[in-house]
């Protein structure tokens, strides 16, 4: 947003405009996958695949990847390295730098928007999903639901260009 009265200034929102964001939610959603990281994250899984409940008994489906909001260093809140020793022995297969977890560890993700996408088997993708918290007092059996998920993208508030 813009004073109107303000001289546009390109690259610049110094004191005469505000950039805004649509609100923010949460789920509670559990691990089932993650990816080794590269660089000073070498050796930890630093990016998450995230997933829903489905339909079916024990049926979990994939919502989309988070990789922020955890730390790099363990005094700052949950760090990869830490988050990495609870999900090494949940590992079921690797297959290269991604490695599949047992849907065990129910965290908290904060993001702006559910889309659609045909990358996912649930069908939808979180925006800008980042972590909040470990959830040590869930189990995968009370993570978000896909019908909970579907609801949300319908409710939403909707970008022009998003639909």
């Amino acid at each position: 947003m813009k004073k109107l009265e303000a001289v546009y200034q390109p690259g610049s929102r110094v004191g005469h405009m505000l950039k805004v964001k649509p609100e923010e939610r949460d789920l509670d959603l559990v691990i089932v996958g993650a990816e080794y990281g590269t660089g000073k994250r070498s050796g930890w899984m630093s990016s998450f695949i995230l997933a829903c409940k489905g339909k079916k008994r024990g049926e979990y489906l994939e919502i989309g990847k988070m990789g922020t909001g955890i730390k790099e260093k363990i005094e700052l809140g949950i760090s990869f390295s830490e988050l990495t020793k609870k999900l090494t022995p949940l590992i079921t297969k690797e297959k290269g730098k991604t490695v599949e977890i047992k849907p065990k560890v129910v965290i908290s993700v904060t993001f702006q928007e559910i889309q659609k996408s045909p990358n996912y088997k649930s069908g939808f993708a979180l925006r800008f999903p980042r972590f909040t918290a470990l959830r040590p007092d869930k189990s995968p059996s009370d993570i978000a639901t896909l019908k909970e998920v579907e609801e949300d993208y319908k409710k939403q508030k909707r970008n022009w260009r998003y639909g």
